[in-house]
């Protein structure tokens, strides 16, 4: 049946508004052959279908025309990946414009509908048809927290046919927006006789394609610089200037010994060895000479660290095909090493060749050396050295292979533990014995133990050590009931044994248990790391295992380690020193060996946001406010920035690819980031020593906890708190039974008052982490004259630093209760 159509004038000016618009999007997209002309033309694919956004990309596999798709269509229409903990961390876009353009800009806006949307960093890349790989337009890692982003690369009549955006998450449960790609035409010819619009399958091929990022010198292709390296002779030239600069430096030993000490500090007692020592409240490393001392440390500045170097085969073995050209085999043989895992370059050791000539190692330690001095450093403060300058240094012991491994720790628990630690670390520990410069050890790196271990742990079965050994801990904790054991964890087990051979789930394993074991993990891992260096090296410290505060460790593991190392030492990428108050309770000398800050640029990238900086000199500055915060804080003794040289563009072997370095590749200082760690460094001593006062803890605040808000119990049972007051109260207090609470700060706390009734008489102990630890105070409980009437007293306790597990043990006469317990308050006084 025909339709027939009425126009009402409201109609007709509607119709013409929407010519107007349509011809205005037309107008301003232009044709295509126009310089600044916004292309719209080809065909996308993503990697993965949208889950999110709108149709027609909305769960879209194939083929998406710039014509119809949301991503062309100037309207704030846009395709979304939402988050989840499976979520992939990458999305792919693969645009095929269908012949050459000469391109003035790429324009992407990916903006969010609110504050659960977003992206870590978009990477675009392009391609001429006649290219078998892509180059980089531009790396761009999201600053600010504005919902409306949009990312503008200048292309510079660059052309390409093919554009690849790679657009990364945050974290897995973030969504991924992208609502539009602007690709404006800039000058020039477009291409002839192109080839045939590229299917599918051949569009997600395209993602295999390799991009060129470095040339023959390791430098991005990408980006341009003042002083990026363009010849040999340039190198060799900046050599002569640099060793005329630093031809007079040296250490004055006027104002230092020869290890760096301080000599206007004082002169102490002297042992030939670096040793710690209190000095005025502060603490202090004491050189071999007696003076003070204060790491002021660089990592990895060794010419031959293995992170400097890259990967160059792919996985089929041939060639990768991301380099400009790689260095000659035969005249930088020494540039190239191999593995089982593959053969590798270092562009930083052909470029030392290139530009020091012959006896190029010696000339580099000799330029090392001065440029280390001059900027104020004066130790190795981890990972690899030079062969021969003579300066202080901090040597890591690494963990064997043959140990029995639990995700990124190991079992602490087996036997064959120690005998393959200590047959490791013999022989170098022998080898460093009577070493001047060495100032001591650390032993593995960031791989404490936490709750993530302990649950891997329980899902193990007898033959695991630290099952068992998780068991044994817990059997006489609960008096050896089994049946008590049972109900707490769920399980049916008849006996021990066969628990050990149970699954565990720990969700239902008490708090005050699993920091407990992590404790004993702690106390078996540290005392036999100690014991095993003072046995073959009594002369030299130990360090600790370099942490990082809150991954892959715990307070408790961290906690327990105390008492076992001379100094902690963590890894924090932080910009200030706030990170030094999870430990200052504990009063041992800190270290943080690791740390930096970055930027992308180059070709490199920061390694994370809080981290990043604009600009180089913003580098120093940023060094030189954490450099600062720390030196002011007296248990502090000192830092190690990672690292010397920045990480390759192409990817260290681990894929790390960071602007991290004092030099960059092409053996070039970053002058105007190091000049102001110079000056940094000039005034640590005096800061730490004048600054910050002594350690002071601030007065903590009264804790208050109900008792009925336990971790765990033996005998206890809670009732309701009386018929005129609301809440629940603990009772059924008598001997043998005992009530715990986990994670209770006590740095500072001297009495805990007890709100409590009682119609009878007993003893309760207050102990540290387990029903027979030990006994920091003892309330002695006499009648209140009934069970509904309540009194408040103040019990001493011992002074106790840090996080504990409280347990509350009974005693009296056997079969009568001792009292009831409403809360507990944790107090200063």
């Amino acid at each position: 049946m025909k339709k027939s159509f009425k126009f009402s004038r409201r109609g007709i000016l509607t119709f013409l508004l929407a010519a107007f618009i349509v011809t205005s999007v037309f107008v301003f997209i232009g044709k295509v052959g126009e310089e600044g002309a916004l292309l719209k033309t080809g065909n996308y694919i993503y990697n993965r279908a949208p889950d999110g956004g709108n149709p027609p990309d909305w769960e879209e596999t194939g083929v998406i025309s710039s014509t119809n798709g949301v991503l062309f269509d100037g309207a704030p229409s846009y395709a979304g990946w939402m988050g989840s903990a499976t979520s992939p961390g990458t999305v792919n876009v693969v645009i095929d414009l269908l012949k050459d353009y000469p391109l003035d800009q790429i324009r992407v806006v990916l903006n969010s509908p609110n504050k659960y949307w977003g992206f870590k960093d978009i990477t675009i890349k392009y391609r001429p048809e006649s290219a078998s790989g892509y180059y980089i337009a531009e790396r761009h890692v999201r600053t600010g927290t504005d919902l409306n982003y949009s990312v503008t690369v200048p292309m510079s009549n660059k052309s390409a046919r093919m554009i690849i955006l790679n657009i990364r998450r945050t974290q897995p449960y973030q969504h991924i927006p992208l609502t539009e790609v602007e690709i404006y035409r800039g000058s020039g010819d477009e291409g002839q006789n192109p080839g045939p619009a590229l299917t599918p399958e051949q569009l997600k091929a395209e993602l295999k394609k390799e991009a060129l990022l470095a040339d023959k010198y390791g430098q991005s292709v990408s980006e341009t610089w003042p002083g990026k390296v363009t010849s040999d002779a340039q190198l060799q030239q900046e050599y002569a200037d640099e060793a005329a600069a630093l031809a007079n430096v040296s250490l004055d030993l006027s104002k230092y010994d020869q290890y760096g000490g301080i000599k206007s500090l004082g002169k102490h007692a002297s042992t030939g060895y670096f040793r710690l020592q209190n000095i005025n409240g502060k603490w202090w490393f004491i050189t071999p000479e007696g003076y003070p001392f204060i790491v002021k440390g660089v990592d990895a500045a060794s010419l031959w660290e293995y992170g400097y170097k890259t990967p160059i085969l792919k996985a089929d073995g041939t060639t990768k095909q991301i380099f400009e050209e790689l260095p000659d085999r035969t005249a930088f043989a020494p540039g190239y090493t191999r593995d089982a895992k593959g053969e590798y370059v270092s562009f930083v050791v052909a470029n030392v060749m290139k530009k020091y000539g012959s006896g190029y190692e010696s000339k580099w330690e000799d330029i090392t050396k001065k440029r280390l001095i001059h900027w104020g450093f004066n130790t190795f403060s981890k990972w690899t050295k030079p062969k021969n300058i003579a300066f202080p240094y901090i040597q890591v012991l690494q963990d064997p292979s043959n140990l029995r491994r639990i995700k990124w720790t190991y079992d602490v628990f087996d036997p064959q533990s120690r005998p393959n630690i200590e047959k490791s670390l013999k022989t170098k520990l022998q080898n460093a014995r009577h070493s001047k410069w060495l100032i001591g050890y650390t032993y593995d790196n960031e791989a404490g133990w936490n709750a993530e271990i302990v649950k891997q742990v329980l899902t193990y079965s007898s033959d695991s050590p630290a099952k068992s050994a998780f068991v044994d801990f817990l059997a006489p904790r609960y008096n050896g009931n089994l049946a008590v054991v049972n109900r707490i964890l769920g399980t049916h087990a008849v006996t021990f044994d066969a628990l050990k051979d149970t699954p565990i789930d720990i969700a239902k394993v008490p708090a005050v248990d699993i920091s407990e074991y992590i404790r004993l993990a702690s106390r078996t891992y540290h005392s036999m790391i100690r014991d095993i260096i003072k046995k073959y090296d009594p002369n030299h410290l130990f360090l600790g295992t370099t942490v990082v505060p809150t991954w892959r460790t715990s307070l408790g593991w961290d906690q327990e380690a105390m008492g076992y190392v001379d100094a902690f030492s963590v890894d924090s990428y932080t910009r200030n020193a706030s990170w030094i108050s999870r430990y200052e309770a504990y009063g041992k000398p800190l270290l943080n060996l690791e740390h930096s800050f970055g930027l992308t640029e180059r070709g490199l990238s920061d390694i994370s946001t809080a981290t990043m900086t604009p600009s180089i000199a913003e580098k120093g500055r940023a060094y030189q406010a954490l450099a600062e915060s720390q030196a002011a804080h007296p248990l502090f003794v000192g830092s190690g920035w990672f690292s010397y040289y920045d990480q390759p563009v192409t990817g260290r072997p681990d894929g790390e690819s960071y602007n991290v370095g004092l030099v960059n590749q092409q053996d070039q200082p970053y002058t105007d980031m190091v000049n102001i760690m110079k000056k940094a460094h000039d005034g640590l001593e005096n800061l730490h020593r004048n600054g910050g006062g002594n350690l002071s803890l601030q007065v903590p605040s009264p804790v208050k906890i109900e008792a009925e808000k336990y971790s765990s119990q033996m005998g206890i049972a809670t009732y309701t708190l009386s018929e005129t007051e609301t809440g629940l109260r603990v009772g059924s207090l008598q001997p043998g039974d005992w009530v715990a609470y986990s994670d209770v700060s006590l740095t500072g706390m001297r009495s805990i008052d007890f709100r409590f009734a009682s119609a009878g008489s007993g003893t309760m102990r207050i102990r540290l982490g387990s029903p027979t630890g030990t006994i920091i105070g003892t309330f002695n409980i006499t009648t209140t004259g009934g069970w509904q009437n309540w009194n408040t007293s103040n019990v001493p306790i011992a002074p106790t630093v840090g996080t504990q597990n409280l347990y509350f043990t009974f005693e009296g006469v056997e079969g009568q209760a001792i009292g009831t317990i409403d809360y507990f308050e944790i107090k200063h006084q």
